[in-house]
């Protein structure tokens, strides 16, 4: 594939502009990725942009009086699930039209969407048949684990993994046909964090670390091929990078010790790097919290990109960029998390500042620092957009 020549300014499509950050290339601007809650996407066609598709329009807006008039998070719970549904519209095709480079899917098996059909009512409460096994139920404005499949680590190595087919990615195969020009993301099971949050349990995952290591070292091993055969079928739908969503920090401090990350995650990450790279394509690694100790492991083990790098974990995006841009890209720059108590002009400073930082060295794609929460004051929203659209026009370096 070519990539443009800033120094010629010869415009590169968003595909061609994101892969070159991912691989340390030049690029014409820095390239920008968008990330909305839900019911952010609802909001937002309700009340500030109305997307090209009038249908989604109208039921996002239909969703969103609903959920407003309901009393927000007093809501019936069907009244805060249905704006779920737009998770992949949102972030998919809606964030192309507010000026984004990246669109991302997730394949049938891990979809919001293929879950709705499983919908039903225990004790008067809603209850959906997740990933895995897993039976959810909403907490909040997110559906949850209510009932984990796996009891106790004796049970881990007993437990089927879902088939995996191309047929899953039929929705990919979709919109690969009807953007050939934007970078498509292809969302992958997360290794560490499904078992934690969907199989055994957080507390059970920890304990079994100590309990029984050979049978969670066993299983992760399992997961992890079971991974690299979605990163195989998302490259063969058309994925531009594979993205796998796996937290590995809180806030401050990584989730479990940086040795145990070592002995137990890291080997299979690095596997699941090097199988992305084997199918051609790079990935963008996704987690939350405290990210700082595992910088060296993640340039070691190869990954492409890392997101979302939030400031309100303790990262430092300067320092870690000074010392690691030259290896790693950054997918991060607008902090919606903290953005939220900002007035518009000091989130505006903020994403600038980022934006100064990361175009130095080229490998630095402006993405938001979590999924934006509807709970966003609207004209903080506008301070995004416009200021991303001002470096996107080269008013700023």
């Amino acid at each position: 594939m070519k990539i443009a020549n800033p120094s010629a300014k010869e415009p590169m499509t968003p595909r061609e502009r994101v892969l070159a950050v991912a691989k340390g290339l030049p690029v014409d601007r820095t390239p920008v990725m968008y990330w909305l809650n839900p019911h952010t996407t609802c909001r937002l066609l309700a009340e500030y942009r109305p997307g090209r598709n009038h249908v989604a329009r109208l039921l996002a807006s239909y969703l969103w009086r609903r959920f407003i008039q309901g009393g927000e998070f007093d809501a019936p719970e069907l009244v805060r699930a249905l704006p779920l549904l737009f998770e992949e519209y949102g972030n998919g095709t809606y964030v192309l039209e507010l000026g984004a480079d990246v669109s991302i899917q997730s394949p049938a098996l891990i979809s919001p969407i293929n879950f709705i059909g499983s919908i039903r009512w225990k004790n008067g409460r809603l209850r959906v048949q997740g990933p895995f096994g897993t039976t959810m139920g909403l907490g909040g404005i997110y559906m949850e684990p209510l009932e984990l499949p796996i009891k106790n680590a004796d049970d881990l190595n007993a437990h089927q993994l879902p088939p995996i087919t191309d047929k899953q990615f039929a929705a990919i195969r979709k919109i690969r046909q009807a953007h050939p020009e934007t970078c498509i993301l292809v969302e992958v099971a997360s290794l560490q964090q499904a078992v934690c949050d969907f199989m055994i349990g957080t507390m059970q995952f920890m304990l079994a670390l100590y309990d029984y290591p050979d049978a969670i070292k066993e299983f992760m091993g399992r997961m992890a091929d079971w991974i690299i055969e979605m990163v195989r079928c998302a490259v063969r739908a058309g994925a531009d990078i594979v993205y796998l969503q796996d937290d590995y920090g809180m806030t401050d401090r990584p989730l479990i010790s940086v040795d145990m990350w070592l002995e137990y995650t890291y080997p299979h990450l690095k596997r699941i790097v090097e199988a992305a790279h084997d199918a051609g394509v790079p990935i963008m690694l996704h987690s939350c919290g405290y990210q700082m100790s595992f910088l060296d492991y993640y340039v070691k083990a190869g990954v492409d990109v890392l997101q979302s790098f939030q400031p309100k974990a303790g990262n430092d995006f300067e320092a870690a960029y000074e010392k690691y841009g030259d290896r790693l890209a950054f997918a991060t720059g607008i902090d919606v998390q903290q953005g939220e108590r900002m007035t518009p002009h000091e989130l505006r400073n903020s994403i600038l500042r980022s934006h100064e930082i990361g175009r130095h060295k080229g490998r630095h794609i402006l993405a938001m620092t979590h999924m934006m929460q509807y709970t966003m004051p609207l004209q903080n929203v506008r301070a995004i957009l416009d200021t991303v659209w001002e470096i996107q026009r080269g008013r700023h370096g």
